[in-house]
C-alpha cells in the first residue's frame, strides 16, 4: 500500500519551488489545514525520518508508544541515505478528495502521487543505506543530479493512488490519528538453555501493532563464557491460532549464529501483522526459545 512506502523532507530549489507554490495554495484555505499536516507526516515517513514523523502523530497514540520505541522499531535512514530519500519525498503530492467530520476526528480521503521507490532502487543500490552512506562525494552528486534530471524531464517513475487517513484536532493543530489502541499488544520474551552459556533479552518487551504494520524488534545475545557459542532459536507465538496473523519477515536467529567469548550481539527480527485480527484478540506472546548448538 502507498501508505506503507511513503516518507518526507526538503528537496533542491528546482524541485522545491513548485512544491512551495502548492503548499502556499493550501495555506490560503484554512479548511485544508489537515492536509498540510498529513503531507508533512507522509513525507517524513517516505524519507524514513521517523523521529520527525512521530511529531505529527496524535497524543492519544503517543501515549501507547514512545518516540524512541517508534523509531527503533522502524530502522530509520541516516546520512546520505536520508538526504536522497528527503529529496524524493519533496516530490510527494497529496490532494484532498473528500472529508467527513465525526466529533474531533476528520476522516480524509486523498489522492497521492509519490516517487516509485522500487523503480529508483537500482540507482540507489537497492536502498542499501550502509552502501549509500559510504559513497564518495562525487558519487553522491551524480545520484542527486540524476534525480534532478529525471524530475525536470518528467521521467521520474511515480505511483498514484488514493488513501484514507484520520486526523484529530489538538488545540490549534491537527495530528494523524493511527488508533494504536485498536491494535494488538505484542509481547516478547526469551527462554534460555540450562546453564549459563548465553543470556538474551528483547530490546523491547512489548509493542502495539495494527493490521498491515511492519516493525522490528531486537534481541541482545551475550556470551559470558570463555568459549565460542553457537545458538539459534525456536520461534513460538501464543495463542497458536493467532500465529498466522504475525508474519516473521526476517530473523537471523532462525539459523545458528556464532557469539564469541564475552561478546554481546544485537539481532533484529522484522514482523508484519497480516489481515485483521479476530475480535477480542488483543495480546500475542512471542517467545524466543534459545538453543545452544554443538560446534
Amino acid at each position: 500500500m502507498i501508505k506503507k512506502i511513503v516518507l518526507a523532507s526538503l528537496s533542491c530549489l528546482l524541485l522545491g519551488l513548485p512544491l512551495l507554490y502548492w503548499l502556499n495554495r493550501i495555506a490560503a484555505f484554512p479548511r485544508q489545514e489537515p492536509v498540510q499536516t498529513l503531507t508533512q507526516y507522509v513525507r517524513f515517513l517516505y524519507a524514513r525520518d521517523f523521529r520527525q514523523a512521530y511529531r505529527f502523530i496524535s497524543a492519544e497514540d503517543q501515549r501507547l508508544k514512545k518516540s524512541d520505541d517508534y523509531v527503533r522499531e522502524r530502522q530509520p535512514f541516516t546520512g546520505f541515505a536520508l538526504d536522497v530519500a528527503r529529496k524524493l519525498a519533496g516530490l510527494i503530492e497529496i490532494h484532498p478528495l473528500s472529508s467527513t467530520t465525526d466529533d474531533q476526528h476528520n476522516r480524509l480521503r486523498v489522492a497521492m502521487k509519490l516517487p516509485d521507490a522500487n523503480s529508483v532502487a537500482p540507482l540507489l543500490h537497492d536502498w542499501d543505506d550502509k552502501r549509500l552512506n559510504t559513497l564518495s562525494a562525487t558519487e553522491r552528486k551524480k545520484i542527486l543530479a540524476t534525480i534532478d534530471n529525471w524530475a525536470g524531464a518528467m521521467k521520474l517513475p511515480m505511483i498514484e493512488g488514493e488513501e484514507n487517513f484520520v486526523m484529530v484536532k489538538e488545540g490549534s493543530k491537527w495530528k494523524v490519528f493511527l488508533d494504536w489502541a485498536a491494535g494488538a499488544q505484542v509481547q516478547f520474551a526469551a527462554t534460555l538453555p540450562a546453564g549459563n552459556e548465553i543470556s538474551a533479552a528483547p530490546t523491547t518487551k512489548e509493542t502495539v501493532a495494527r493490521s498491515g504494520d511492519t516493525f522490528t524488534i531486537g534481541f541482545k545475545v551475550t556470551n559470558p563464557t570463555t568459549k565460542e557459542v553457537m545458538t539459534r532459536i525456536i520461534h513460538r507465538v501464543e495463542p497458536k491460532e493467532l500465529a498466522p496473523y504475525l508474519d516473521l519477515v526476517e530473523c537471523a536467529l532462525l539459523l545458528p549464529v556464532r557469539v564469541q567469548p564475552g561478546e554481546e550481539q544485537l539481532f533484529n527480527s522484522t514482523y508484519l501483522v497480516r489481515g485483521d485480527l479476530p475480535d477480542g484478540a488483543k495480546t500475542l506472546k512471542v517467545t524466543y526459545e534459545f538453543k545452544v548448538e554443538s560446534n
